[in-house]
């Protein structure tokens, strides 16, 4: 392999993309504003839930216990309810998702429940929208809360982590779930639109064919084109990560993962582009066939919202997706350096780059009919 004729494609790549300004809008300025628009809506938005209404007819210390719990988790905004209105009245009207309704006589049977273990538990009621997401994003972390309310009761230590957890939750905002969303599809658009607005053009000029008769072999040019995917993935994301830091106080963590994550979202699209261009002859058709992919890629994955917002099925749907897992990946090794998370999602964009690479990389020829 000569390395000089690898950098001297590379060079053509990068000045090629220096004239073209409809590549750089979407390359540098198409993300840049993105994170500047969403950022400055949502820049004071935490990582909360929403409202958690609670009606709270006991009025006793183990209910005020339970709803300062609640408080103090950081991720509900919690509303009091009148004791005097019919819940499910006010569930109706109001058109609610979630209302707790702590019962009268909840703390007396939580003290006789201390002091005779065989006696009834005190049951809450929870009254919740079926169809909504939302409550059921809410009822598990209200579990969670009960859970820890229980063993905190019996003289367990794994309250206290529960605890934390809720902490933990109020750390993150908008910016910090927004951020690595915008790298992934960035580098998913420059991966996969370079690739097929390059192979493309090269087919139609005659210029694929030609380059069978130079020196340059097929690895060579597929390297100089990664690495010239790789040079605009690199700024792109530093143009992101310049604004997350500089407008909106973003405190990413920069590490290997964050580069594993980036270099995979390149093979992976860079491959799908390869693909498409072999099936697909013409620049029009190519073109339409990227978007084809990407736009339903891109609000379905998680890049934009979280994934709780929508509806179980297009949950189960966004897991097929690769950029599921780049998002996931990023987020995990940029922001909560969740190891386990990053490990799947690694294993998983991975194992799928890896296979529409060398997919493409085998059915992309230079003798084109």
């Amino acid at each position: 392999m000569n390395i000089q004729r690898v950098m001297a494609n590379l060079i053509v790549h990068l000045k090629q993309f220096s004239r073209e300004k409809s590549t750089i809008f979407f390359v540098l300025a198409f993300p840049i504003l993105l994170m500047l628009l969403f950022g400055f809506i949502f820049q004071d938005t935490g990582s909360s839930v929403g409202a958690l209404y609670i009606q709270n007819i006991d009025g006793g210390a183990h209910s005020q216990m339970l709803v300062g719990a609640f408080n103090g988790t950081g991720v509900f905004d919690v509303t009091m309810v009148d004791n005097t209105t019919d819940a499910n009245n006010y569930f109706s009207d109001n058109k609610l998702d979630v209302l707790i309704v702590i019962p009268a006589g909840y703390s007396d049977s939580i003290n006789m429940k201390l002091a005779n273990q065989s006696l009834p538990q005190s049951n809450l009621t929870i009254l919740y929208d079926q169809s909504s997401t939302y409550a059921q994003t809410k009822i598990s972390i209200v579990s969670s809360v009960i859970d820890g309310m229980n063993k905190g009761l019996s003289g367990s230590v794994d309250y206290i982590g529960i605890e934390m957890q809720g902490q933990q939750s109020d750390q993150f905002k908008f910016i910090d779930f927004f951020a690595p969303g915008i790298i992934a599809m960035s580098v998913m658009s420059s991966s996969l639109f370079g690739t097929v607005g390059m192979n493309t053009e090269l087919r139609q000029k005659g210029i694929l064919r030609k380059l069978a008769t130079t020196p340059l072999t097929r690895a060579e040019w597929l390297i100089s084109n990664i690495l010239y995917q790789m040079a605009m993935a690199m700024l792109s994301t530093a143009c992101i990560l310049g604004v997350g830091m500089g407008f909106f106080g973003l405190k990413p963590h920069i590490n290997i993962f964050m580069f594993m994550f980036i270099l995979l979202c390149v093979f992976s699209f860079a491959g799908i582009g390869m693909l498409i261009t072999r099936f697909v002859k013409e620049a029009e058709s190519a073109q339409a066939a990227a978007q084809a992919v990407m736009f339903p890629m891109m609000f379905l994955s998680g890049t934009f919202f979280q994934m709780e917002m929508m509806p179980g099925f297009l949950q189960t749907i966004a897991r097929f997706l690769p950029l599921y897992y780049v998002n996931e990946g990023l987020r995990a090794s940029m922001i909560s350096l969740d190891n386990s998370v990053i490990l799947e999602s690694a294993l998983v964009i991975g194992a799928f780059g890896i296979l529409v690479f060398v997919l493409g990389v085998l059915l992309t020829s230079w003798k084109d009919e």
